[in-house]
């Protein structure tokens, strides 16, 4: 073999090395590669298994709020005063129906109840998830549009950071798979439609007894019968106009509470009604509500010509609007603040 022809061949046999070498080398990068993607690829198998995975799966080896499934019991002559035993605790109601926000609005207005209305699933766990905002009961109805209770319900029970949440179903099903489906999926107990106060009175009992966390000054107001965010919102946000109708009510009405009774003894309807119908829209204005409802059912009395039945307000008008201008003066004074 020639000088040339070794040179020639021992290239070859240099370049052929390489090119095994180097393949040898990517062989070894990919196999390094995919071990790592693999365990990456079951994680996301899990995950999505999860996602679909029963309810009852997701539960296992969790410690959830007290769960029962009997009815609960109706505690007896329970008033709408009756729900400050309470105040402070937060509370979510998932509800798209107006009417039942309303009731649930009506019979906690005074509570000190930090109330939070959810028109569906999707808009609950937007509150559930925003930072710093944190409940201890929700309320939970069933049928609701863009995504209902089941849904919802599975999405929080998901959720570890909500395994002290108590969810409570609130339904017009008294009984069947609709509420044993809710319970499958980590609901604590179930009320049925339409709200009643006593029984709602007990699952707070149940939920909410341990609850004893201090109320904002606003929430204070409003169990004396005066809102003022709505009073502020009626005056379009000017806070300092507002004050200055309180002020002004104070100074017409202030002394309208030991007048009425008099006026009532003494059957002098037509200054009842006068000053009935001029409470009325001042009232309301300034958020003054427990004391617009007062009015408003003794303007009924007229309207119905049942005025022999007022007597009942001598004692329970002067108690009302003393209340409401206590709660007007701390507020123009700060006392609360």
């Amino acid at each position: 073999m020639s000088a040339s022809n070794t040179v020639s061949l021992i290239a070859l046999i240099i370049v052929v090395s390489l090119l095994i070498l180097l393949t040898a080398i990517y062989l070894c990068h990919e196999r390094k590669k995919r071990g790592k993607e693999v365990p990456s690829l079951r994680r996301k198998q899990e995950e999505e298994h999860q996602e679909t995975a029963p309810s009852a799966l997701l539960l296992t080896k969790r410690t959830l709020p007290h769960t029962t499934r009997k009815p609960f019991e109706e505690t007896p002559n329970v008033t709408v005063d009756d729900f400050y035993n309470f105040k402070g605790a937060r509370l979510l109601i998932v509800e798209d129906n107006r009417i039942n926000q309303k009731i649930f609005q009506s019979v906690l207005q005074k509570s000190g109840i930090l109330l939070t209305i959810a028109n569906n699933g999707k808009e609950a766990l937007e509150y559930l998830y925003t930072p710093d905002r944190e409940f201890d009961l929700l309320m939970m109805d069933i049928n609701m549009p863009v995504m209902d209770g089941y849904n919802c319900t599975k999405r929080i029970r998901a959720d570890h950071r909500f395994d002290n949440l108590p969810i409570i179903t609130f339904t017009a099903f008294a009984m069947g798979k609709e509420i044993e489906r809710m319970y499958a999926l980590g609901a604590n107990g179930h009320m049925t439609k339409p709200l009643n106060s006593g029984r709602l009175y007990t699952v707070f009992n149940t939920y909410l007894s341990h609850i004893k966390r201090p109320v904002s000054t606003l929430s204070a107001l409003k169990m004396k019968g005066l809102d003022v965010e709505a009073g502020i919102a009626m005056h379009e946000g000017d806070e300092v106009l507002y004050k200055q109708m309180l002020r002004e009510f104070i100074a017409l009405y202030g002394t309208l509470g030991k007048q009425m009774p008099q006026w009532i003894e003494k059957r002098e309807y037509d200054k009842i009604k006068l000053h009935c119908v001029k409470l009325g829209s001042k009232l309301h204005s300034l958020g003054a509500y427990e004391m617009e409802e007062a009015v408003a059912r003794m303007k009924k009395f007229f309207i119905y010509g049942t005025e022999h039945r007022i007597d009942e307000f001598k004692e329970v008008f002067p108690e009302k609007l003393n209340r409401l201008i206590i709660a007007m003066r701390l507020y123009l004074q700060g006392d609360l603040l």
